[in-house]
């Protein structure tokens, strides 16, 4: 029996954590955004400044929405090779996609948790296939 893991998925699934890694550096981009159009907006100067206003309250979430299909992929590779238990991919989604029509500022906390989820779940499958790469070369 084979155990080896085809290239072509090992590619697909380095795809999906390029593409989880480029969630993250947006997540970071939305949080920096919002604390500098929250500080703005809370100086007096800026009090009745709408573009302010709306960069503080659209710009974050829209940049956070953009992370939402990136996510998706990722969950799909993720359900698709078994790199997690369907149940936690199914539940994540859940609760990120909840959140999400219930408010959102919960919104945009729950889909920061979802891409560092799937982060760690690709961590630990590329740190298997390190350790077996290690194993079979002993």
């Amino acid at each position: 029996m084979n155990k080896t893991i085809p290239p072509a998925i090992i590619a697909i699934i380095n795809t999906a954590k390029t593409v989880n890694q480029i969630s993250i550096y947006l997540i970071y981009l939305a949080i920096v955004l919002f604390l500098l159009f929250g500080t703005l907006k809370s100086l007096p100067k800026f009090h009745d400044n709408t573009l302010i206003y709306h960069g503080f309250y659209y710009i974050s979430y829209s940049v956070i929405g953009l992370t939402i299909p990136l996510s998706c992929f990722v969950a799909f590779i993720l359900y698709r090779y078994r790199l997690s238990q369907p149940g936690m991919i199914v539940m994540c989604l859940a609760v990120g996609f909840g959140l999400f029509f219930i408010s959102s500022y919960v919104a945009f906390a729950s889909w920061i948790g979802v891409a560092f989820m799937f982060k760690a779940n690709l961590k630990r499958f590329f740190s298997f296939l390190q350790e077996q790469h290690t194993e079979i070369s002993l």
